[in-house]
């Protein structure tokens, strides 16, 4: 339609910590950045560690510090970050645009590592450069969102601009098949 071919990256399937893992792995390897690592906590532990309504974070320790080979990390809120959690707890997921929320957040929280890597610089502010590179990088998975007053993704769509509604997601939307 319109010639626009359907160009995107499929979702890709985030069940487990360990498919999460292969995901960032996938893009430090194109974005050449080097390997983090992913842990899945309980939303108490999350908020505990980054603060109250939290449900993700990337951290690593500061050159020079005692703990700096210590690794650098991006921690996950289990309940709000995984699509389906099979292999333990089971997600509820009723609507499809809460598929395209958790996988925006995956690539989010990369976006942060990729310029503590490239630029060394602090993008908890996400400014304009942090919100370029995520418009870019989500547009390959086919979601688009508008920004809220505090500088995070909102209101995600597709790219003709239609909500992803709130039917339930297929097995395609949560990365089960190949497309």
């Amino acid at each position: 339609m319109f010639g626009l071919k359907n160009n995107f990256n499929k979702w890709p399937k985030v069940d487990t910590c360990g498919e999460v893992q292969q995901f960032i792995d996938m893009m430090c390897e194109e974005y050449k950045v080097p390997p983090i690592n992913v842990i899945i906590r309980s939303t108490s532990w999350v908020e505990w560690f980054a603060g109250k309504g939290v449900i993700a974070c990337a951290f690593w320790p500061h050159e020079g510090e005692e703990d700096a080979d210590f690794g650098r990390y991006i921690v996950f809120d289990g309940q709000k970050c995984r699509i389906s959690g099979k292999e333990r707890n089971p997600v509820k997921i009723q609507h499809r645009y809460q598929t395209a929320e958790r996988i925006h957040t995956i690539i989010h929280e990369f976006i942060h590592h990729y310029f503590h890597h490239h630029e060394g610089i602090n993008t908890s502010k996400h400014g304009r450069r942090f919100r370029q590179m995520e418009k870019k990088m989500n547009a390959q998975y086919g979601i688009f969102f508008f920004y809220a007053w505090n500088n995070y993704a909102k209101f995600f769509h597709n790219f003709w601009g239609f909500p992803f509604g709130k039917r339930r997601p297929n097995a395609a939307d949560r990365g089960w098949e190949v497309r």
